[in-house]
């Protein structure tokens, strides 16, 4: 493949692109048309694909690039893009390592990468991934985030996961965290489906972290796992489930654990009636949200 010396143009639309991204306000679909002819151009000169024979300058630049379409596809929310971007990037980290100079940007793409590892419930990869770091790099503020959060989801911590949202390093974090909470979400639902022939759209906003103006997503959230929502008791009741209730589950798990025996007295096949205090439902519910996790 012929290879083009283009170091001053290319230069230049990093330049303007680094601007564009940059710039306050600025027009995404602008910097998305920008990123399309560059990748073009890229792939027409060959430095799209990491050629070891190419100019430094114009690998640099061209990983710059590649960079900035990575980050650009997470603040739109475009996910396969991303997963483009991140695939591209990885010939320019691991094969012309030796040849190009560290990139600065480096840590926040590992980091992004493991947090979308993790919210995609790659845990094999994840850990695997991890395995090939040095210590400087599992010690970085980017990457310890994924890990922590990792750790979290492992003890059952959702409140932590959470709240971690509250301290995203960078904007791009948050795309990543917001699915990774639609992961934790899913798993609570079906602890409480197992658990309840019917719940309180208060209750369930609690158990889902949900905060107070955000009923129109939980209402979203329900009707896509089939929970109906009684307008005047404001109750949701759930399909109909093979497995009645939460003793059953655990034994079909073959699960050793002991449940504790209020959470199964709050939880065991009688709903939630309004006015029951929360602070009698929430503590067990989320105390056998736990369990269930060390059971599955």
């Amino acid at each position: 493949m012929h290879l083009l010396t283009m170091s001053s143009d290319l230069q230049q639309s990093l330049t303007e692109l680094q601007q564009l991204f940059d710039k306050s306000g600025g027009s995404k679909a602008e910097v998305s048309q920008r990123l399309v002819k560059l990748k073009l151009e890229l792939a027409q000169s060959g430095l799209y694909f990491a050629p070891p024979s190419g100019n430094v300058q114009d690998l640099v630049a061209t990983r710059s690039i590649l960079e900035l379409g990575a980050f650009h596809s997470l603040r739109i929310g475009n996910l396969k893009a991303y997963r483009q971007y991140n695939s591209s990037l990885q010939p320019f980290y691991d094969n012309l390592s030796s040849i190009l100079p560290p990139s600065p940007n480096r840590p926040i793409t590992l980091g992004l990468h493991l947090l979308s590892l993790l919210s995609e419930g790659e845990l094999t990869q994840f850990h695997t991934t991890l395995e090939t770091l040095q210590v400087e790099q599992l010690n970085d503020a980017f990457v310890r985030l994924p890990v922590d959060l990792e750790r979290w989801l492992m003890e059952g911590s959702y409140n932590r996961v959470y709240r971690a949202r509250d301290r995203v390093p960078r904007e791009e974090f948050g795309f990543l965290l917001e699915r990774l909470m639609g992961t934790v979400r899913a798993q609570i639902a079906a602890t409480i489906e197992a658990s309840y022939p019917s719940l309180a759209l208060e209750s369930a906003a609690t158990l889902l972290f949900y905060k107070s103006g955000e009923n129109a997503a939980l209402v979203s959230f329900a009707a896509s796992r089939g929970w109906v929502l009684q307008p005047h008791s404001q109750i949701f009741t759930f399909p109909t489930s093979s497995k009645p209730d939460i003793a059953i589950a655990a034994e079909s798990a073959n699960a050793n654990v002991s449940l504790n025996p209020a959470a199964l007295d709050a939880l065991h096949g009688k709903g939630i009636a309004k006015g029951v205090p929360m602070a009698t439902l929430v503590g067990p519910a989320l105390h056998l949200a736990q369990q269930l996790e060390a059971i599955v």
